[in-house]
């Protein structure tokens, strides 16, 4: 069965094209098809129409106890035209989640009946379009964007709270907008109280080659580390930034608060053995509604540091030719080089960094020289190792 739609009967027609030149007859039915009645045709060979067709019937040629037999419903579209009375914004006890658009709007049913004589309706559908915004994690910004959301019944639309000041617009219905005769109504600007709450970092700090760490995850490692975060949300919606810093040492299950920021961009350095834990909490402007992003952990190891026993300085360039140290998560760091007889020959404080067995541009003689390593450790506690190294040089 198929339901035609019309706005407006004036010269409204139907047709029936068959195979051969047989004479159709059609017929008109109110409610079922077997109690129709016969209604004029005019037909040109095999082409019949019927010219004064009724909107509320239904219409179909030949015998209704064929199962060929195809039938039409006329209805007149223009006789009910939803009419738009109110549209109002109920944010309810759950509005940072969710609020409900509700509409009142009179549209009768677009009923038909089957030739079965079963009654039965075709569906409306409403639309309802509103600003909000879609967070672009890859470009770190947040973009505006309509939403358009289908309902069948707008007296009760509920929707996700928006991430900005938008008014809602229903339309409707869909065969009025088909038709060009469409329908609007609107409600004043919302204010947004929704947030969102999203972050970025960027770590300070590159491994070096003599360090190393089982990094637990990629913010953690050998410390100390140096990270800046950036508060990201849906302003002018978010009104205020929040972090959070807590901190569990290493061995301990009690989690300590340690540090609280207001700005948007926070740098802190993470210098203490155990697991930090980062938090952004966002709160609107009106301080209804907030929204938190939790950091992946911040896990800083234990302080190691290990010293070669000897190095040989311009015999093999690229392979121990320089006294580095080997270590994970040294917060100070200085290391003195003395001969035998107490002299200080080198120091540098870049953990880092090494001696490459020169004084003042030339390479010491072979033979054992002295250190002495003071550093502090990411439990907090300074320490101070002392040992030798020997200096091995090729006879050439």
């Amino acid at each position: 069965m198929e339901i035609y739609l019309l706005h407006g009967m004036q010269g409204a027609q139907i047709s029936y094209t068959s195979s051969g030149q047989e004479k159709h007859q059609w017929f008109r039915y109110k409610i079922k098809a077997n109690e129709s009645v016969p209604v004029e045709s005019v037909q040109v060979g095999n082409v019949s129409t019927v010219t004064n067709i009724e909107e509320g019937y239904g219409y179909y040629v030949g015998s209704n106890l064929s199962p060929a037999t195809s039938y039409v419903w006329i209805i007149d579209y223009s006789k009910y035209l939803p009419v738009f009375h109110s549209i109002n914004i109920n944010e309810g006890n759950d509005k940072c989640r969710k609020i409900i658009i509700n509409a009142s709007v009179d549209a009768a049913d677009l009923g038909y009946y089957t030739p079965t004589g079963v009654y039965d309706k075709l569906p409306r559908k409403y639309k309802l379009t509103y600003a909000t915004l879609k967070w672009e994690e890859e470009s770190l910004i947040f973009i505006s964007q309509y939403e358009d959301v289908s309902y069948n019944n707008p007296s009760i639309m509920e929707i996700q709270s928006p991430l900005q000041d938008t008014d809602f617009t229903l339309n409707g219905d869909q065969y009025a907008e088909h038709f060009g005769v469409g329908k609007t109504i609107s409600t004043p600007v919302y204010q947004a109280v929704k947030v969102e709450a999203h972050r970025s970092y960027i770590r300070e700090k590159n491994k070096a080659p003599n360090e190393f760490s089982g990094e637990a995850s990629d913010l953690g490692g050998s410390g100390p580390i140096h990270i800046t975060f950036t508060g990201h949300a849906n302003e002018p919606v978010a009104g205020m930034y929040i972090w959070k810093i807590s901190f569990t040492p290493e061995g301990s299950t009690v989690s300590q608060s340690i540090a609280r920021y207001t700005d948007k961009t926070i740098s802190y350095n993470f210098d203490r053995e155990g697991v930090y834990k980062v938090q952004l909490e966002v709160i609107d402007r009106q301080s209804v509604c907030n929204d938190t992003n939790v950091v992946d952990p911040v896990t800083i190891g234990k302080t190691q540091i290990i010293v070669p026993q000897a190095f040989s300085p311009g015999s093999s360039p690229g392979v121990n030719d320089e006294f580095r140290i080997s270590y994970t998560s040294v917060v100070n760091f200085k290391c003195t080089i003395f001969n035998r007889w107490g002299t200080k020959l080198y120091e540098w404080n870049d953990p880092a960094r090494g001696w490459d067995g020169r004084v003042n541009g030339r390479f010491v003689p072979t033979g054992v020289y002295f250190y002495i390593i003071q550093y502090k450790g990411t439990d907090g506690k300074n320490k101070t190792k002392k040992g030798s190294v020997n200096v091995l040089r090729a006879k050439y």
